[in-house]
């Protein structure tokens, strides 16, 4: 994820936080005889401030952060003073972290372990004599961390980016030289013909040499 983006999503959750606020202003005491074990809020308001946080914290911090799955526990049936009080403690807690720069090793640290699972996947693959799922596998690998590089480089990226025009623009713009550069594609037409079933066109050697390649490149990007 960008800078420019956790900087949107920074600014997001501050807007909920300030939209939390207002929600507590509508604070009112259970009427005289009833009873209840804490103050009441607007319920239209709560839900709809609810909602856009749950969301923002599942797209910008991830379903498996300790922020999304904590503010999702706050509300039981209704959503009362108490509730939203310790969700805008979760949401600052989020915005601290995110402006820190506490949550990026945390995103890296997912997607190095994701990619490492794949390439085992790719390697168990290969090792059974399945050549053209473990290129598929190990070049979608590819295709995630070129991704992401250009992601980490500010790079524009179209809906459905393809794999040739992502690498050659990062080596467009230096993140890699030209030798890099023409390994790709060479790792990216073994993927092509895999995907489109030319058996004939790569061997075993070539799956593995791959296979290594892809995780020896992977292990050394930042991002």
């Amino acid at each position: 994820m960008t800078k420019a983006a956790d900087e949107r999503i920074a600014t997001r959750i501050s807007e909920l936080i300030e939209m939390g606020e207002r929600v507590l202003q509508t604070k009112r005491e259970p009427a005289p005889g009833t009873i209840a074990f804490d103050s009441f809020v607007d319920s239209e308001k709560a839900h709809q401030w609810f909602t856009s946080s749950q969301s923002i914290l599942c797209r910008g911090l991830g379903s498996d952060s300790a922020h999304y799955k904590n503010f999702s526990e706050i509300a039981g049936k209704k959503l009362t003073f108490s509730p939203v009080r310790r969700g805008q403690g979760i949401l600052r807690a989020a915005l601290e972290d995110l402006r820190h720069g506490h949550l990026f090793d945390v995103r890296r640290l997912i997607a190095a372990e994701v990619s490492a699972d794949f390439l085992e996947q790719a390697a168990e693959l290969h090792s059974a004599s399945y050549n053209g799922p473990a290129a598929l596998v190990a070049g979608c690998v590819l295709e995630d961390c070129l991704r992401r590089l250009c992601g980490k480089h500010e790079l524009a990226l179209p809906a459905r980016p393809k794999l040739d025009t992502m690498n050659a623009d990062l080596a467009r713009a230096s993140v890699y030289n030209k030798l890099t550069q023409k390994r790709i594609t060479a790792i990216a037409d073994i993927r092509n013909n895999a995907a489109h079933g030319y058996w004939d066109q790569f061997d075993q050697a070539d799956v593995k040499d791959m296979i290594d390649w892809v995780a020896t490149f992977v292990e050394a990007q930042d991002i």
